[in-house]
């Protein structure tokens, strides 16, 4: 009998190929990796953002796996587990033959299957994660100081819409073209690809002449939307234009004509059209956003508007604000200007109004009810929290969770306020970032950043900021001041800085606080007594020389700051009678208020000093330091309260005891710098020569 050959065709083949890859673990270590890989991108997309790494490195980090693949599977193939360890399939089949393997040697290669599997996009994912964390760290390299030098922009789908113009007979409904402008940069903004300007910025361009270009480039955008508003009875035309900044051509434009109840439908299609010219391709959601009407009622939204015009704590501006809420009880863009206005007006009146506080919390309730997203309240929640109890760490506990929503810039913006007041300044910068990348103008982003990379150490990244808004706003005296200020606390050098404040004098009105700070730190305190009463200021608590400047040694009044410049003088009769003045309003305020900020408590300290109350003083000071304790105001008051109770000891002659409080306060984290401040204020002087303080005076 002969036997038949042994087939050897192309089924066969395949036949023994699959087997051979189930035999060596192939397909096992393949669905592994896959699983892995898999979880291991859902974790890189949900976390990277927090850590501040760059949208590019997930991507990376998606390829790398990607890749990573076929080089598992061809390990897999090429090595084998054996009794001697790991060798190559032709040694290992070599020396086994056609032996089978034991039940234990099955388990074992299983094991290293699925561990090969599991272990190689792990490596590769932590490799990659720990690199783009670490290259995430704020770089400390300076950055150009020149406006020229800064980059524009990395996006080419970057957008400013400038202040669109009132064409309308009646020049009362200014207001309304201001509506329509906030509803187009509001509807841009919920196109997550498009960088769009915040409207702080873009508005201090209304009535410019300046050329597109240099608008663009001082903005950092490569587009430019400008048009005009005309509203005529129950009829609204709006035309706009699309202009490509570098060229300053139009590559859009397009005019509108409606009733005027069907307007939004206007911004619904400018923004539509925008997308399209800027080849954005809208979700679905964003497309909701888009279409998503604030209110049927045009009554209502004029009111609104209306209200928006007004001053934020005036009662005309409640009133109207209160008139359309009632008009649309779900008008929730109404209700949150209404909690955000009451909260801020709670906190200023001294968290005495509790008629007012009512008013807040039950708009906090419509906002629940109202809010086109959860995070919308978790951010209006945070709002009141911090406004109505200080409670920042549940303030911040609530931001993080609005902040989720890219689209809450505010709520981005108002943690890293938060952060910054815990002394957090990493955890901010990346907020501070984002937030003057879309409002680069805004002079509070831009003051905080500042500050922020002053207590980083990163002083030519604050000071190139600086600079180019120096550049763009020479005739401001802010910036010049705010330069000046910036290089004293890096360098130290107070002659340089009197010398560059008096080159600064009779630029603006900022005149007489420059001659007040001037003749401070010159120790010509003759002259700087008459200039205290100069310097404007809102109102008899509003007063702080130095806080013009960026400098943190805060006298809450005018008669504070002549009291204390009457005790220099030796003058007990009018210091006495400055300090009395003053002890009446800090008084008044932290009885009024129950969790009163502890500068004011720090404050009225001093007026017990001045007015030779020893113990209301040290009763004062335990009041003020059992405040600091609080992490609310830790970090923000602590080293700051420190420094006006060693002027309370100075005021005794006690300086040993004012040595040994400021050798304490130079060991808390605070935003003071401290051998600065100290050099600074002729209160300070009367410690020179001690060697104690002349060592807190060194960097």
């Amino acid at each position: 009998m002969i036997d038949k050959p042994t087939p050897s065709g192309p089924e066969e083949k395949t036949s023994t190929f699959w087997t051979e890859l189930k035999r060596r673990k192939v397909m096992r270590v393949g669905i592994t990796y896959a699983v892995v890989a898999w979880i291991i991108i859902q974790v890189a997309a949900t976390t990277f953002a927090s850590f501040g790494i760059p949208e590019w490195a997930f991507r990376f980090v998606v390829i790398m796996l990607v890749l990573g693949l076929p080089v598992a599977l061809i390990i897999t193939w090429a090595f084998e587990l054996t009794p001697d360890g790991i060798k190559t399939t032709k040694h290992a089949r070599e020396k086994q033959g056609t032996k089978p393997l034991s039940e234990g040697q099955q388990k074992k290669r299983n094991w290293m299957a699925y561990l090969v599997g599991a272990l190689i996009p792990t490596l590769i994912f932590g490799a990659l994660a720990l690199f783009f964390y670490f290259q995430a760290k704020p770089a400390q390299e300076p950055l150009p100081s020149s406006i020229s030098q800064l980059p524009s922009t990395d996006n080419d789908k970057s957008i400013a819409v400038l202040p669109l113009t009132n064409m309308s007979p009646d020049p009362d409904n200014a207001f309304f073209a201001d509506g329509v402008h906030e509803e187009i940069l509001t509807n841009l903004a919920k196109i997550r690809k498009l960088l769009v300007i915040g409207r702080t910025s873009t508005l201090q361009y209304r009535d410019t002449v300046k050329p597109l270009k240099q608008i663009g480039s001082e903005l950092g955008v490569k587009y430019l939307l400008e048009g005009s508003v005309q509203r005529a009875g129950d009829q609204v035309r709006v035309t706009v234009q699309l202009i490509e900044t570098e060229s300053e051509g139009h590559i859009w434009a397009q005019s509108y004509t409606r009733k005027l109840d069907d307007f939004f439908a206007i911004i619904s299609s400018i923004s539509k059209e925008i997308s399209g010219e800027l080849q954005t391709v809208l979700s679905p959601e964003e497309i909701a956003g888009i279409e998503r009407r604030p209110t049927q009622n045009q009554e209502a939204y004029d009111l609104y508007l209306k209200g928006l015009q007004a001053d934020s704590r005036s009662a005309e501006r409640f009133t109207l604000l209160e008139k359309a809420v009632e008009l649309d009880p779900d008008f929730y863009e109404a209700w949150h200007r209404l909690l955000v206005d009451g909260a801020m007006a709670f906190r200023y009146n001294q968290r005495i109004d509790q008629a007012l506080l009512a008013k807040t919390r039950y708009a906090l309730s419509q906002i629940k009810r109202t809010a086109p997203n959860p995070s919308m309240y978790l951010h209006a929640q945070a709002v009141l929290v911090y406004n109505e109890r200080n409670d920042m760490e549940g303030s911040i506990g609530l931001l993080l969770k609005a902040a989720q929503n890219p689209d809450d810039y505010e709520a981005q913006a108002t943690l890293a306020w938060r952060y910054m007041e815990m002394g957090k300044m990493l955890e901010a910068l990346p907020f501070l970032e984002a937030a003057i990348r879309a409002d680069p103008l805004d002079f509070p982003i831009i003051f905080r950043t500042v500050s922020c990379y002053q207590r980083l150490g990163m002083w030519e990244k604050g000071r190139a900021q600086i600079q180019r808004n120096l550049e763009r706003r020479p005739d401001l005296i802010f910036w010049s001041t705010l330069l000046a200020s910036h290089n004293y606390l890096q360098t130290g050098d107070r002659d340089a800085y009197v010398e560059g404040l008096k080159s600064l004098r009779g630029s603006d009105e900022g005149n007489s606080y420059i001659e007040a700070v001037v003749a401070t730190i010159s120790r010509d305190l003759s002259r700087a007594l008459e200039l205290v009463d100069d310097s404007p200021a809102k109102n008899t608590y509003d007063l702080s020389l130095a806080h013009y400047f960026d400098f943190k040694f805060s006298l809450r009044s005018r008669e504070s700051m002549k009291a204390l410049i009457w005790f220099e003088l030796g003058n007990r009769e009018q210091w006495q009678i400055a300090a009395e003045k003053a002890k009446v309003g800090f008084k008044d305020i932290v009885a009024m208020d129950p969790i009163a900020d502890p500068d004011f408590w720090s404050n009225l300290a001093i007026c017990h000093a001045l007015t030779g109350e020893r113990d209301l003083m040290e009763q004062t000071i335990a009041e003020v330091r059992k405040r600091t304790s609080s992490p609310n105001w830790r970090y923000r008051r602590g080293d700051l309260t420190e420094m006006h109770i060693v002027i309370c000891y100075l005021v005794f002659g006690d300086n040993d005891k004012a040595i040994e409080t400021l050798e304490a306060a130079s060991k808390m984290d605070g935003p003071i710098f401290l051998n600065r401040e100290l050099d600074l204020w002729f209160i300070f002087d009367r410690l020179r020569g001690d060697p104690r303080f002349d060592k807190l005076l060194v960097d």
